[in-house]
């Protein structure tokens, strides 16, 4: 109360003993005096904030690796220590990074949601009630069960049967589209020929490659660039794995089980050859590669194309349940389609059947090896996946903020004005300029997810056994993405981002995200904006960059040579960078959505630091206790400095190695990961500058790749 006035007077020697302590009892009383609810909540908010700051500081220092050089490999200074905190990864085990932590976060939640550990606002509603209910039956099925066996052996007679199994209604005039086409209409399972859909005022299907495969992504395509060794360990034990599946669910001979497990990954790897030609090699000159369109009536031409071995109509018709006569059909992976078709005419019948009912069977059964913990989380991925819509609201309900939802759109409106400032460059025209300020401009606002209910009244989901469930839980999840064909809903549309979803996406008129983001370690209210511009600053930012790189079809950004020239310029930097990182040769890497990548995370990274350096500049020097919180207590470094450090660590990643591979052989410690860090942050100018990198260290190469 008087605490000022007495310190002066005791700094003079005024005071004599009495009136000392006089005012020693009026200040113990003013101690004692109540504070107000204003007052508490605010001394509440700085204890909180000063947790989370120390915290965040101690997090940040365990992680690096101080006896690093930041201007040699600044992942190995960022992140260097990171995987010594992380479980320990056996032979066999995914890799873990920062983003598959914040994934298992945001399950773990949904799990505590599906528990009743954490109520969401409200009593819950039907809807609740009966995901719960599913949730809850998952947890306590019983593996190999009667149950089970009755299920999985009427599935397998529904869907024509299996060679290996007698009396499953298997024969030599299995009709494999025809299975796979029901497959697609009750469950959706994209098997062997994958299908999309655009709505511009009129549905035009597209006819494309499969979005999933036994065999890992980064293998199967037909530029992939993996040593022979890798591939055959990798296949291999999918093999082993086949066939320990196949003896589990029905009891069969290892030998036959190996053969088949064998003959299903040679299948699909005679598939993957022709996959995603335009990720992994290089532009055709020779030939024609415009997607081929059809009118649905025409479609008995397009199967004559392949010697009658797909038959299109039916296989659309089977799996839309509806006639496509009147309908626009684009054909877009003509070469994997031939190769398809190749394959499905020269293997034994068998195999094609194997092949998709195992992929088919995969899909429905329990996962191998589980213990209880694995589990829960196997019940809560399958809620997720069946009911996103109802978890969705779940999730939102408990975990929106309006003040967190504020911060961040904040943060957008920011990153999108420095996003606007960075157009102004001499090697673009003015209408080039205008046109990519005109497409920024439509993406106004950063949008959370909303829900409108699914309403399961009519779903029989309780007083059954699992396998009903599951099988009804499906066949509804099947009928949802079929609505995606008869008119685009956007709601039906499970590519939208849920609230527990731990990335944001693009859409026509902003940037949505998902509540799952907006946790720690990646965002905290109280974290200053070093922390802030950093974590989700790029994330934004990238999104952004994403929709100003041209491609065919954004017309109005191919109309001006300027903007191509920059960006094929810039295209061809990168790949000739990655290129040399990897294999030290400069144009053997031709992966166009990896090279997009990489331009897309280095857009990003400048524009937020840019962004970053536009919010100090607008803050009073006189702030000081403001800017102050811009560092953390006892981290050593800028906040401009900490912002590249905590970009760095929110890459931070570890995998399993048998052994560390020699450093002597600077190639095979070169990998994807370290370049996701090193490499965009050597390709950013302050960067360099900001840690006192020479010119020409790895860190601050003298050739530069930059975008906006």
């Amino acid at each position: 109360c008087f605490q000022s006035d007495y310190d002066k007077m005791h700094k003079t020697g005024s005071l004599t003993l009495d009136l000392r302590l006089t005012l020693a009892s009026i200040l113990a009383l003013c101690s004692l005096v109540p504070q107000t609810a204003a007052e508490r909540g605010a001394n509440g908010r700085g204890r909180e904030e000063q947790i989370m700051r120390n915290a965040k500081a101690a997090e940040v220092l365990k992680y690096m690796n101080p006896t690093a050089d930041p201007c040699n490999n600044f992942y190995d200074f960022a992140c260097g220590n990171w995987s010594q905190y992380q479980p320990e990864l056996r032979e066999g085990d995914a890799p873990i990074s920062v983003q598959t932590q914040l994934l298992q976060r945001a399950q773990k939640d949904v799990q505590m949601l599906l528990e009743g550990g954490v109520r969401s606002k409200g009593r819950p509603n039907l809807d609740e009630r009966k995901v719960k209910e599913f949730y809850k039956s998952c947890l306590t099925v019983e593996r190999f069960s009667t149950l089970q066996q009755a299920f999985l052996m009427n599935f397998i007679k529904e869907y024509h049967g299996l060679p290996l199994l007698a009396g499953t209604n298997w024969n030599m005039n299995y009709d494999w589209v025809q299975v796979i086409a029901r497959l697609r209409l009750n469950y959706g399972f994209d098997f062997l020929i994958g299908m999309e859909v655009e709505n511009n005022g009129k549905a035009v299907i597209q006819l494309t490659e499969p979005t999933t495969s036994l065999i890992p992504r980064h293998l199967c395509s037909a530029g992939a660039i993996v040593e022979a060794k890798d591939r055959e360990e990798v296949t291999a034990q999918l093999q082993t794995d086949i066939a320990k599946d196949l003896q589990t669910w029905f009891g069969l001979r290892e030998e036959e089980t190996e053969r088949v497990g064998g003959d299903i990954i040679r299948f699909e790897f005679e598939l993957c050859r022709y996959m995603r030609e335009e990720e992994s090699l290089p532009p055709s000159e020779d030939e024609n590669t415009e997607p081929q369109v059809y009118e649905g009536h025409d479609l008995t031409r397009l199967s004559k194309q392949f010697g009658h071995i797909i038959n299109f109509r039916k296989y659309l018709e089977t799996s839309l349940n509806s006639t496509v006569a009147n309908t626009e059909i684009v054909m877009k992976s003509q070469r994997y389609f031939q190769q398809l078709a190749h394959i499905a005419r020269s293997n034994p019948r068998p195999t094609l059947t194997n092949y998709i009912m195992y992929r088919a069977l995969s899909e429905i059964n329990l996962p191998r090896n589980e213990t209880s913990n694995p589990r829960a989380g196997y019940c809560a991925q399958l809620v997720m996946r069946y009911f996103p819509k109802v978890i969705g609201e779940m999730y939102k309900n408990r975990y929106q903020r309006s003040e967190i939802r504020s911060n961040v759109e904040q943060l957008f409106a920011d990153i999108k004005e420095t996003f606007g400032d960075s157009l102004n460059v001499n090697d673009l025209s003015n209408n080039a300029q205008n046109a990519l300020r005109n497409k920024l401009l439509a993406y106004e606002t950063l949008i959370f997810p909303t829900y409108k209910g699914m309403n399961l009244r009519d779903l029989p989901l309780e007083h059954t056994n699992f396998w009903h469930k599951q099988d009804i839980a499906m066949k509804f999840k099947g009928y949802k993405e079929r609505q995606r064909f008869y008119g685009g809903d956007a709601e039906l549309d499970d590519s939208i981002v849920q609230a527990y979803d731990v990335h944001m996406k693009l859409l026509d008129n902003g940037i949505m995200t998902g509540w799952g983001l907006l946790q720690p370690p990646f965002y905290d209210y109280n974290y200053a904006n070093s922390l802030k511009y950093a974590l989700l600053g790029p994330l934004i930012a990238r999104e952004l960059a994403g929709a100003l790189i041209p491609d065919a079809q954004q017309t109005e950004l191919t109309r001006d040579e300027s903007i191509l020239e920059i960006f094929n310029n810039v295209t061809e930097c990168y790949r000739m960078q990655y290129s040399n990182y990897l294999y030290n040769i400069p144009n053997v890497f031709y992966n166009a959505t990896k090279l997009r990548e990489l331009m897309t995370d280095s857009a990003g990274l400048n524009v937020a630091f840019q962004g970053y350096l536009r919010w100090l500049s607008s803050m009073d020097p006189i702030n000081r206790p403001q800017l102050l919180r811009e560092t953390l207590p006892g981290v050593d470094f800028t906040n401009t400095q900490l912002f590249f450090i905590v970009f760095a660590q929110s890459r931070c990643h570890a995998k399993y190695m048998e052994e560390p591979p020699p450093t002597f052989l600077p190639l095979d410690t070169h990998t994807e990961e370290l370049f996701n860090v090193n490499g965009v942050l050597a390709n950013n100018v302050e960067f360099a500058r900001e840690f006192g990198c020479a010119l020409g260290t790895d860190m601050n190469p003298d050739d530069k790749c930059t975008l906006f």
